[in-house]
């Protein structure tokens, strides 16, 4: 549930919540990566996929539907590893962790 000024609102999904969630543990990464004397992450591509297992892989599902939840006729389904609905997956904040600091 999303209250905006005071009014019940229907709930953020996709990469409206997604992204700037995402983008919040990115930078708790790199403050905790400066607290231990070491250099922002920079371009993360590297420090993901070679830490695909700090996802939880989504396998079911997919993203037939429209904006409003009507069901859709195209999209795209989940899969096994990386998938354009989740990518590589729901992000495990203490294994990123761990990889960002080396540990």
């Amino acid at each position: 549930v999303v209250v905006l000024n005071g009014a019940v609102t229907p709930g953020i999904g996709g990469t409206s919540a997604s992204a700037p969630a995402f983008a919040a543990m990115v930078s708790l990464l790199n403050a905790a990566r400066l607290a231990d004397k070491k250099p922002p992450l920079g371009f993360l591509n590297p420090l993901l996929y070679q830490n695909q297992q700090a996802f939880t892989d989504i396998t079911q599902g997919n993203d037939k539907v429209g904006r409003m939840g009507e069901p859709l006729q195209y999209g795209y389904d989940c899969t096994k590893g990386w998938d354009p609905v989740t990518g590589l997956g729901t992000p495990q904040f203490a294994k990123l962790l761990a990889a960002a600091l080396g540990s």
